[in-house]
């Protein structure tokens, strides 16, 4: 994920700003405001903005657990991110658990 510099990190990696932008490091609500999530350290995690975006759009937004199933499963078989992604070793099936 990147954290600072989106241009600079679409550089390193060969990626266009706009691939870079979807791994731009965002805090992940694990249960939603919406839902009565808070602020709190416990319910927040680490999540590029895609995987944000798209927990969120999924009716209703699975849990922690069941979702990170459903990321696991896409990146084994190279489907969650672009393969843009996979190819600058952003991601690798192999370090990929399925937990």
């Amino acid at each position: 994920m990147c954290r600072g510099d989106l241009g600079r990190f679409a550089a390193s990696f060969g990626l266009s700003p706009a691939l870079a932008s979807r791994l731009s490091c965002t805090a992940e609500h694990l249960l939603a405001r919406q839902d009565g999530g808070s602020d709190i350290v416990s319910n927040i995690a680490a999540a590029c903005l895609h995987c944000n975006q798209t927990r969120h759009r999924m009716r209703p937004p699975p849990g922690p657990v069941a979702y990170r199933r459903i990321v696991n499963k896409h990146l084994q078989a190279g489907q969650w991110h672009r393969r843009k992604v996979f190819e600058a070793g952003l991601l690798c099936r192999s370090n990929v658990t399925s937990k």
